[in-house]
């Protein structure tokens, strides 16, 4: 029987219990919002499955404090090999090293790790996953005053399929590529499935084989294309991709339904060569199907029912991205959510989650077609060209939302400011880097958003940020302190935001103006010829320390850059950033 102590109305239902379900459940009790999530599977699967979390996924997680343990358990990869015929072709870093993050590197570590850390996050809020349970239909109160216009009817596998009505403000569905929840809502599951398949497993392995604690993409001339990888606790990883037809082919031939493991144990020895490898124990393996697809809409007519990660894309392994897609849109998701609940954003923008994550999916789902073609084929430098070529997008890095000027529904905005030429070379849409400066108090090297951390007294992914671009102090400090003092003023119509000030000035000339600020969130930008204050400014006039313009750069609690302002008039730098907050 379910626990009488389990609320019968919620916040979210969120439905599937995997990894996207699990992040969404936290965030949502990080928030202080009520949630239960149910799977239909009777236990989580070990092994298998997601095992590359990116850069910017990590980034993500570390606003919400859930990457510690994920980083102590997996391994870090930074670079990605190519061979040819047992020769190494080429070797270059897994992250652009124009990428400003602290991970800067690819962390393998298994999705059933993954999940038990979330899952044990939840705990410590009294949250578990209910199993075998599944949601059987979806009602609606039409009412505009209705708390909870969501009905929803879960139903318990376990219990003699019993069901119970619960109440709830939003569903959910991170169930998965076949999500009951997208076919609830009739939303149409569109794209291809190929004839393409590719074989996986995780071993422990034995071999000659140098390069193991990277990414290496292995090909020779008498032998199927293999990509390896190191996972947690000694683990190898190897995919080996098979020719497009050559699963019929085979089927035809042998009189079975699939690729088995002895097939991709020899392919994998095959493309090694002349090194030798043993498999001491396989703990999984699996053949997939190459498909991409995608949902014609990621949310409800109404905003309360929204799909996240596979049940939203599919895509296949080959370029590790559907937990990594699948946390972006949780951390686009939530944040929008809670606002409109405490009444600091307009329920309208809520329509932003399709319109921001849907063409993100669509390139995903582009790259990973082109990646998945050139790794069936034999030719293994195209392959590591596509991979090469779209790193920083796949890395995470490279995602960025466009500025809809034809859509009144935004949040990413143009200045405002006639005139302006915004030839940035950081735009309103992009990701905010986290670039290393010198804390002023403790004139030791840190990063943007750590000062933030240190801090704060939410989690980081619920406020904005306001970096304060000052250039020297010797020429703004007026402009900068009157900033500040209009901002304080209209700090009760604005939600939770955070102020760091960027100034080029030593620590020396700060020190005359310390009293017209905090100190504590005071940063100087020397390093790499004050590279944060190059990066975002106008391209057109280029950068020097002599500027006495003064930038300001609105950060959106996802870490995605909602606009930049440039001038010297502190009344009009404060009024653009209230207007803006306003229209929310």
């Amino acid at each position: 029987m379910v626990s009488p102590s389990i609320s019968k109305k919620v916040d979210f239902l969120v439905v599937g219990g995997g990894p996207v379900g699990l992040l969404a459940a936290n965030l949502i009790v990080q928030a202080g919002l009520s949630v239960r999530i149910v799977d239909i599977e009777y236990e989580p699967n070990h092994w298998g499955r997601g095992d590359w979390i990116h850069g910017r996924t990590l980034e993500l997680l570390e606003r919400a404090g859930l990457e510690d343990e994920l980083l102590k358990t997996g391994v870090k990869v930074d670079k990605m090999s190519s061979y040819m015929n047992g020769e190494l072709q080429k070797e270059i870093p897994f992250v652009p090293e124009e990428t400003e993050s602290k991970h800067e590197y690819l962390l393998c570590v298994g999705q059933h790790i993954t999940e038990s850390s979330l899952q044990s996050q939840l705990s410590n809020h009294d949250v578990q996953v209910e199993r075998p349970s599944t949601v059987v239909s979806m009602n609606r109160d039409q009412s505009k005053d209705s708390e909870y216009p969501i009905t929803a009817t879960i139903m318990h596998l376990q219990e003699g399929n019993s069901t119970e009505d619960v109440q709830c403000k939003y569903v959910l569905g991170c169930d998965g590529a076949h999500s009951d929840i997208r076919q609830q809502l009739g939303i149409v599951n569109e794209g291809e499935t190929s004839e393409t398949h590719a074989g996986v497993l995780d071993a422990l392995i034995r071999t000659n084989f140098a390069s193991r604690k990277e990414v290496c993409i292995v090909q020779s001339d008498h032998a199927k294309t293999i990509s390896m990888f190191p996972r947690e606790n000694g683990l190898t990883r190897l995919f080996v991709h098979f020719n497009e037809n050559e699963h019929e082919q085979r089927k035809e031939q042998h009189n079975r339904n699939k690729i088995q493991l002895e097939d991709i144990q020899r392919e994998a020895k095959r493309a090694l060569l002349p090194h030798r490898i043993e498999f001491l124990g396989i703990l999984y393996w699996s053949v997939y199907v190459v498909g991409q697809r995608y949902a014609s809409r990621l949310d409800s007519k109404d905003q309360r029912v929204f799909l996240c990660g596979d049940a939203a894309h599919s895509q296949s392994p080959t370029l590790g991205q559907g937990v990594n897609t699948g946390f972006g849109d949780v951390f686009n998701l939530i944040w929008k959510i809670v606002m409109v609940e405490r009444g600091q954003l307009d329920r309208k923008y809520l329509s932003t989650y399709h319109s921001e994550r849907w063409p993100v999916a669509q390139n995903v789902l582009k790259i990973d077609k082109i990646a998945a073609k050139a790794a069936a084929g034999h030719q293994s430098a195209d392959y590591c060209e596509v991979v090469e070529k779209h790193r920083l997008f796949t890395a995470g890095y490279g995602i960025s939302y466009e500025n809809n000027k034809h859509d009144d529904v935004s949040l990413v905005w143009d200045s405002g400011q006639d005139g302006l030429k915004l030839d940035y070379y950081m735009k309103p849409g992009m990701r905010a880097p986290n670039f290393k400066v010198f804390g002023y108090k403790t004139g030791k090297k840190t990063r943007l958003f750590d000062v933030i951390a240190s801090h704060e007294q939410a989690p980081r992914w619920l406020s904005y940020t306001l970096f304060v671009l000052a250039n020297d102090l010797r020429s703004t400090h007026d402009v900068v302190s009157m900033f500040l003092n209009e901002t304080s003023k209209a700090a009760s119509l604005l939600p939770p935001t955070n102020i760091v000030i960027v100034t080029t000035s030593t620590a020396d000339q700060v020190s005359a103006y310390k009293n017209l600020m905090d100190t504590d969130r005071i940063v100087i930008d020397k390093l790499n010829q004050a590279q944060c204050h190059r990066a975002y400014h106008n391209r057109a006039s280029g950068f020097s320390n002599e500027e006495e313009n003064v930038q300001i750069v609105l950060v959106r609690p996802d870490g995605y850059i909602g606009t930049i302002i440039r001038s010297d008039d502190a009344i009009l730098l404060s009024n653009r950033i209230l207007m803006i907050r306003l229209q929310q």
